[in-house]
């Protein structure tokens, strides 16, 4: 499979796998559009992009948007869509982990892990499959932890966030592959 023209939507992409896999995907010659929520470190990151990438100005980053709120995850979508055409590529790579041990980790922080980790990567999907259901074609990719397969000491907020990131994209491969 050649990334050269397509059109990628990674969220997280200012740093960590996220970063590493736009500059990747730079580098094939897709276009390249970054999501994150911070303003100074999505710049830094486009930077880095851009210079892994043949051509730079297939790069592109987005007013700072949180995934975790469903306007702001729509809103990204559609200027990509607009900007762009519709994303063949959305990599949800965004994510947050917040260690401790379950007795001492105040509710906030279950509810945190599930809006970012798992409500994030739901908005940006629903956002985006519509379209891609139209146009019969398109791949999600969600990047969960090795802690969505085994539960990690210490991560219990962490860990049932990427499990149902993880159920929820078993379930998206097996209801929209004949799409």
């Amino acid at each position: 499979m050649t990334f050269k023209q397509q059109v990628v939507l990674i969220t997280g992409g200012s740093s960590g796998i996220g970063l590493s896999t736009a500059r990747l995907f730079a580098g094939e010659g897709a276009h390249v559009w970054l999501v994150a929520r911070d303003r100074e470190r999505l710049e830094a990151a486009l930077d880095q992009v851009r210079a892994a990438s043949a051509e730079p100005e297939h790069v592109h980053g987005l007013a700072v948007a949180d995934v975790s709120d469903p306007g702001q995850a729509s809103a990204a979508v559609a200027r990509i869509s607009e900007q762009a055409g519709v994303p063949d590529i959305v990599i949800n790579s965004h994510g947050v982990t917040h260690p401790g041990y379950f007795q001492d980790l105040d509710l906030s922080i279950f509810r945190e892990m599930m809006e970012i980790n798992y409500f994030g990567a739901l908005h940006v999907i629903r956002a985006v499959v519509p379209a891609m259901m139209e146009r019969q074609s398109g791949h999600i990719v969600n990047v969960a932890s090795g802690a969505a397969l085994v539960g990690s000491f210490g991560y219990a907020a962490y860990s049932a966030s990427k499990h149902a990131l993880r159920g929820l994209s078993d379930v998206l491969r097996i209801e929209l592959k004949p799409h």
